[in-house]
């Protein structure tokens, strides 16, 4: 599975003399919306895409956490990407969809407006979002990539939820 950071590498373009044009690296990417913003995620992270399920809350959970989904025999995290990113809830709609992410050992769902499409993109295609968008946090928001009228922003859905995720890591408190 490859870091979103990583996408963001460069590879060698063009001719190297003496050898064949080098054919430079492709990635699959998932792209949706949240609200009117369009954002992709490296497909290797997107396990499934589902339709609207049955979400149990979870009391004193963050605001963006919706609960949990009972999926196979798992309990999986959901998150409400448009809460996350826009601070306001989403309101299901028939094009409502479930992405099954993992993110390294743990799988957490993402709840997005709608799904567009899978593309394939040049990894020189995707450029580094500039720095001044992180406000001096963690970015995750790490790229973006597609014709200037229809920019799609790279998501790095493990830096997005970094704070809970090393939250439910520690041990937790006895008393």
């Amino acid at each position: 599975m490859t870091d979103p950071v990583n996408l963001l590498t460069r590879r060698p373009r063009g001719d190297v003399p003496g050898n064949a044009p080098v054919a430079e690296a492709e990635v699959q990417l998932c792209a949706f919306f949240v609200g009117n913003e369009e954002y992709v995620l490296d497909i290797m992270r997107v396990e499934e895409i589902l339709p609207p399920q049955r979400v149990i809350p979870i009391p004193h959970a963050p605001a963006f956490v919706e609960g949990v989904l009972h999926l196979r025999g798992a309990m999986l995290p959901v998150v409400d990407l448009r809460r996350r990113l826009l601070g306001q809830p989403a309101q299901e709609t028939r094009r409502t969809r479930m992405l099954v992410c993992r993110l390294g050992a743990r799988r957490v769902v993402a709840r997005v407006d709608r799904v567009a499409e899978v593309l394939r993109v040049r990894r020189g295609d995707i450029k580094p979002a500039p720095a001044l968008m992180s406000g001096g946090r963690t970015p995750f928001v790490v790229g973006v990539c597609g014709p200037p009228e229809r920019l799609r922003l790279l998501l790095d859905l493990k830096a997005l939820l970094r704070a809970e995720l090393e939250r439910d890591a520690r041990p937790p408190s006895g008393g």
